[in-house]
């Protein structure tokens, strides 16, 4: 039975930031002033992390993981196609995962098929496709009307993944996208395409669409407790609508993760980093206290019938992740995993338990984290944790879906 697949995210914050910067300023997103960017600490910052994901693809990491964000503290990426091609020119292996390309911000969905199309072939066939419409400070930052977002995104993931795969040159007569010609040279390396994943919460029509394209389902949420696993269940349900079975990697989990030697190391030595993390790039998206340009009524795309369903559901003043204010706290959310081997081992594997997932994406720098601590807690992590991780995931997967074997799931034609 094929075994969990670990990840290496790298969000790459800005980890310059003045120690009164929660006091004086009220939000990390956005708006936030760039007059705080450092010319001269910041040099070599976008190398180092960048190398940092290339140790993990020397150490034994399935993969490296990036995302785009624009004008914010929490992740220094608005290209990380960029990113990619450096590491498809300085790894030999892993895959390079971009979660993803937002595509409503890029104008045109053909200019996003031809760049992932030339990181396939750079990569010699390592990329994962990854597509997303943007959350609310995106759109804000781009001015992008949010409301349409959603049937726009979903026009131009069908224009990518017809233009990795019908001949050209065509014309494509789309409500957002009507293209005279649609002929892009290079086509990927992996045919029919790369595989597609689809960064989604619990919204029953997104789930419907990546069910129905044989898509990957990647749950963005920073919390796993039981909620987790009723993602994993709706996302079987939804499945079984389209006469498929759920097979763990088609879906994957975010979690943080710190390990040192011993719980007491771990904690000494991550937690500068975790609490500017949480109340420094935290504030304006997942905090309570500062302004928030996240959520909203049609922000980022959210139908008017789920989000009277969301607030039906939700709590106003319950605490968000960068809300947390201790280590009890933080534990109780199953976010942020700090500890020895032995505990970061247990701890995931209860996840794995009660949510069989089967690609865990994991961030190890947090905020203004020391780098060389980083590289230390992945090296532990690789080496101590995820050969027994990989291990027991197998028995999990061969236990709850005997039904499957190694090959892959097919996709799904439309």
């Amino acid at each position: 039975m094929r075994p969990v697949e670990l990840f290496c995210w790298h969000f790459m914050s800005y980890p310059y930031l003045p120690k009164d910067f929660d006091e004086k300023y009220d939000t990390g997103w956005v708006t936030v002033p760039n007059a705080l960017w450092d010319a001269e600490r910041s040099r070599g910052l976008l190398r180092e992390y960048t190398d940092q994901l290339v140790y993990a693809s020397e150490i034994g990491f399935d993969g490296m993981v990036l995302n785009e964000h624009h004008q914010n503290i929490y992740g220094l990426m608005p290209s990380p196609n960029i990113i990619a091609a450096a590491l498809a020119h300085a790894t030999k292996r892993g895959k390079i995962v971009v979660l993803g390309n937002l595509l409503p911000l890029h104008m045109n969905p053909l200019r996003v098929a031809e760049e992932y199309a030339m990181l396939d072939n750079m990569s010699d066939g390592r990329l994962i496709a990854g597509f997303a419409p943007g959350s609310g400070p995106e759109t804000f930052n781009y001015d992008v009307p949010s409301a349409p977002s959603r049937d726009q995104f979903w026009e131009a993931v069908d224009l990518i993944r017809e233009a990795w795969t019908r001949p050209g040159p065509f014309a494509y007569e789309g409500k957002h996208y009507p293209l005279r010609y649609v002929n892009p040279w290079p086509q990927p390396t992996q045919r029919p395409h790369p595989p597609i994943w689809i960064p989604a919460g619990r919204s029953k029509g997104t789930l419907r669409q990546i069910a129905k394209h044989g898509y990957g389902y990647f749950l963005s949420s920073r919390s796993h407790g039981s909620a987790t696993a009723k993602s994993q269940q709706l996302f079987e349900q939804t499945l079984g609508e389209f006469g498929q079975k759920y097979e763990p990697h088609r879906m994957g989990i975010l979690m943080s993760v710190v390990v040192g030697e011993t719980d007491a190391e771990a904690r000494d030595q991550s937690r500068e980093g975790i609490w500017y993390f949480l109340k420094n790039c935290l504030k304006g998206h997942q905090r309570r206290e500062g302004r928030q340009l996240t959520y909203g009524p049609g922000v980022p795309y959210i139908p008017s019938e789920e989000w009277r369903d969301f607030l039906a559901s939700t709590d106003p003043t319950t605490p968000l992740l960068g809300d947390t204010e201790d280590w009890d706290d933080l534990q109780r959310s199953q976010s942020i995993l700090v500890g020895s081997p032995d505990t970061i081992y247990e701890r995931m594997l209860g996840i794995l338990e009660s949510a069989p997932v089967g690609n865990l994406l994991l961030q190890f720098h947090l905020g203004n984290m020391p780098f060389e601590f980083t590289r230390k807690s992945m090296k532990l992590f690789a080496s101590e944790v995820a050969p027994r991780l990989r291990e027991a995931s197998a028995k999990i997967y061969a236990k709850r879906f005997p039904h499957l074997d190694n090959a892959r799931i097919p996709e799904v034609v439309k």
